[in-house]
């Protein structure tokens, strides 16, 4: 009971003593240094923000159209290995493919008449490779 009696007269006491520290008008000292110094860095912040933004927003763009993102998406949706990679990669690079992609759905670039003398040492390899990428599910 005495506490409820304690209660209000505490609380006034915090108050009294709050603001009693509060600034008073008059006493806050305005300052357009302060105020532009603020500016200043919310600016730089923005600025910074917008350019990190357009940096990530072009390298979506390269990445989405690249021919060569797709070869590599490929290859390890196909599930190939370091080694498998490295022939289709040095295979578009000879032919000289604009879209690196078309090795994995136009078997006619795999024909032994089309690979030249070059590749006859990695014949039975490339061989194997088109029928694991070519065969019938």
């Amino acid at each position: 009971m005495t506490m409820l009696l304690w209660s209000p007269l505490i609380a006034q006491a915090l108050i009294a003593q709050v603001s009693a520290n509060a600034p008073k008008p008059g006493d806050w000292q305005f300052g357009w240094i302060s105020v532009g110094i603020v500016a200043g860095v919310a600016t730089g912040v923005c600025i910074v923000a917008w350019i990190i933004l357009r940096i990530i927003r072009a390298r979506e763009r390269r990445i989405t159209n690249s021919p060569w993102q797709l070869f590599k998406d490929l290859t390890a949706a196909h599930e190939l290995n370091h080694r498998e990679r490295n022939l289709l990669t040095r295979l578009a690079q000879q032919f000289r493919l604009e879209q690196p992609a078309v090795l994995f759905v136009e078997p006619a670039w795999w024909e032994a008449d089309r690979l030249g003398q070059a590749w006859s040492r990695r014949l039975p390899e490339i061989e194997k490779l088109r029928r694991r990428l070519f065969a019938s599910r």
